[in-house]
């Protein structure tokens, strides 16, 4: 069942265009930081030639880098820099999937834009879905907020985009796990699949092998910045509510509390992050001031 339409959701722009129906590729955020932090504008006759690719896929790598958190109002941004600086950035090449997680969360909470991705992972709630569920939600998103629904066209081309970085086509299954520059990285998290019925997909919900707890951590630490100001959170607000750490990347209860009891073992975060349930209210404790020292201490670790 759909819930009211959020403070968070009213304050961000429409946007269910912009990515010319392709699905970011392998190679493709690195380039266009490159090719930003160069001082190069994507506008230009020669971003073609530089980032060698097609007039549509300019526009496309500019997109996704967009949402991604990659650029700002045409900038290069602080985050940016930290995961893919090549001399001391965290994944310069995005070589950990935890990176790709990472990727993924920045998307799906984009603080600017709405897209199909960020209702699909916030607001349609059913764990096995159609094309025509998605758009059946945002167009109630819509109405909730008082506003014309973009033509039925337009959401279908965007919702395919996500679905197809996600689920993958019939071509990219079958090499699934060889070098594919055709592919999108965000089929490798598993976290949407394509069932046998062509028109229906579903969410896999519960643990994830590739995603750390530091991620987990990032992300509440993230959601509590943007909509509380105390440094709890219901657990049933972690896993349900629209752009939360449960929602993003389908946690079910006991992957969530099994990501804040490994960093609550682990130092230097044993006095940062605490689950604690008392007289039936379950709660997720979060002090960490800064979350990108939670990214900081997994990459640096693992690049050592």
């Amino acid at each position: 069942m759909q819930g009211p339409i959020s403070k968070m959701q009213v304050t961000r722009k429409p946007r269910f265009s912009g990515h010319q129906t392709f699905t970011f590729r392998y190679g493709w955020l690195e380039k266009g930081y490159r090719f930003a932090k160069e001082g190069k504008s994507f506008a230009d006759e020669s971003a073609i030639v530089d980032l060698g690719v097609g007039k549509n896929m300019v526009e496309s790598i500019k997109y996704w880098c967009e949402m991604m958190g990659i650029l700002e109002d045409g900038k290069v941004t602080e985050f940016a820099d930290r995961l893919l600086d090549e001399n001391d950035g965290w994944d310069p090449f995005l070589e950990d999937d935890a990176s790709l997680w990472l990727l993924h969360w920045k998307m799906a909470t984009n603080p600017i834009y709405l897209t199909a991705g960020s209702i699909l992972f916030s607001f349609l709630h059913k764990p096995e879905f159609s094309r025509r569920d998605v758009a059946e939600a945002i167009s109630y998103q819509f109405r909730l907020g008082g506003k014309k629904s973009p033509t039925d066209q337009m959401l279908l081309r965007d919702i395919d985009c996500y679905l197809r970085a996600y689920a993958g086509t019939k071509r990219y299954e079958k090499i699934r796990h060889g070098e594919d520059s055709f592919g999108c990285p965000f089929y490798n998290l598993d976290v949407v699949i394509k069932m046998n019925d062509a028109e229906m997909y579903r969410f896999y919900i519960g643990p994830k092998i590739s995603l750390p707890a530091e991620i987990i951590g990032y992300a509440i630490w993230d959601y509590l910045r943007r909509n509380k100001s105390s440094e709890t959170l219901r657990i049933q607000e972690a896993l349900y509510h629209e752009f939360s750490p449960g929602q993003v990347f389908m946690l079910d209860e006991n992957s969530l509390i099994e990501a804040v009891e490994s960093l609550k073992a682990t130092s230097p975060w044993e006095n940062d992050f605490d689950f604690t349930e008392s007289a039936g209210i379950a709660l997720i404790r979060c002090s960490i001031r800064n979350g990108d020292d939670l990214l900081e201490k997994y990459f640096r670790q693992g690049r050592s």
